[in-house]
């Protein structure tokens, strides 16, 4: 029997939570914020797509361009010194920007950051900046020393941040379907530039701040997986891994997949087990040959997103197990391999054609 609930209570039971925001450390009232954007997103972080209100005495700022956290500035200015001099962030005492280079950073405090769980405070006064940690704990540091932790966090802030975003789109997918009808949309850059649209035309109504980024967040990631075949491997419920026999599907993290050349799929519950039917296809399918294996894709650890197995870069030996034990851990490219090795005890980093079955079958012992 199925149970149909009206557009307006299905909105108060996914979103009843928007109230909490007032409440946030970061937010401050408008107009104590002070946006160094302008044009109809002005509002909104350029990298995230998050309300620079809300997330306002975490705020990087470098030229017009005004980021919600330290995290989002990170990652679109990689480069490690890169407009260091000109960066400015928010004093949290007099809500004003200040030079980020002359501020004193309280770093780790029991105050909740912005993308990170190590939160970032500035102060233009060390004597401010030592009286919250005095109250909230925290280190005093440079913001040079700030910005190289930032950046070596990266990659393992956003696996976190992917996994918020897929619950996120979730929602934002039930607020389209419900409230946005058959809009008709454009391309999007970015999660701030599917903000921007919503909110500049209207196209779900008149929603609260949190709707519209859960439904940018949907928009860009339903883009993402049109653009490429799919965003995440997708494994049927009853599909079995044809080495271990386990449910692959209990498993949505750490998937891989090999198609043949006549479209057929096979799922596999890691990247371990993938290999090992790979290199030896007919000792787990008699009627398979090496040959007619046409394309294999495994999970990327950080963003969970589907990668071809051929590019993919590999840690081997680390902390972190899979369902079978010891595990290939797959990534995109080979620093975000390299900073997972360090932070998780890597023995080594391979490439696809540097695992041979001695390595695959070694990780069992």
């Amino acid at each position: 029997m199925k149970i149909f609930t009206s557009p307006g209570i299905l909105l108060i039971m996914l979103l009843s939570a928007s109230a909490i925001f007032a409440q946030m450390s970061q937010t401050v009232p408008a107009d104590k914020a002070q946006i160094l954007q302008s044009g109809p997103g002005k509002l909104y972080c350029p990298n995230c797509g998050m309300n620079l209100v809300k997330f306002y005495k975490t705020s990087h700022a470098l030229g017009d361009d005004q980021y919600c956290s330290l995290h989002c500035f990170c990652e679109v200015n990689p480069e490690s010194n890169s407009g260091m001099e000109k960066t400015q962030v928010v004093d949290f005492t007099s809500l004003k920007f200040i030079p980020a280079a002359r501020a004193h950073y309280v770093v780790g405090s029991d105050v909740k950051g912005t993308m990170t769980m190590t939160s970032k405070y500035a102060f233009a006064d060390r004597a401010d900046a030592e009286a919250f940690a005095d109250d909230h704990g925290g280190e005093i540091m440079s913001f040079e020393a700030v910005l190289a932790m930032a950046r070596k966090a990266l990659a393992q802030e956003n696996q976190m941040i992917a996994k918020k975003r897929q619950s996120a789109a979730q929602k934002g997918r039930k607020i389209f379907e419900t409230m946005c009808g058959d809009a008709d949309l454009p391309d999007f850059s970015s999660i701030a530039a599917a903000k921007t649209h919503l909110v500049s035309n209207q196209t779900c109504g008149k929603l609260k701040d949190e709707q519209y980024q859960a439904v940018a967040i949907y928009l860009v990631g339903r883009q993402d997986a049109d653009s490429v075949g799919t965003a995440k491997i997708q494994v049927p419920e009853k599909a079995k891994c044809l080495v271990c026999g386990m449910y692959a599907a209990l498993y949505p993290d750490c998937t891989a997949e090999i198609v043949t050349t006549d479209g057929t799929q096979l799922y596999f519950d890691g990247v371990k087990d993938m290999m090992k039917f790979y290199l030896e296809p007919n000792r787990y399918h008699a009627a398979l040959e090496a040959r007619q294996i046409a394309d294999l894709r495994v999970s990327d650890y950080y963003k969970l997103k589907a990668i071809d197995a051929r590019k993919a870069w590999y840690v081997v030996g680390s902390n972190v197990f899979g369902p079978m034990g010891n595990e290939l851990i797959p990534f995109r490219t080979e620093d975000e391999a390299e900073t997972f090795s360090q932070d998780h005890s890597g023995d080594s980093i391979v490439g696809f054609d540097q695992i041979t079955k001695g390595l695959v079958h070694g990780l069992d012992q």
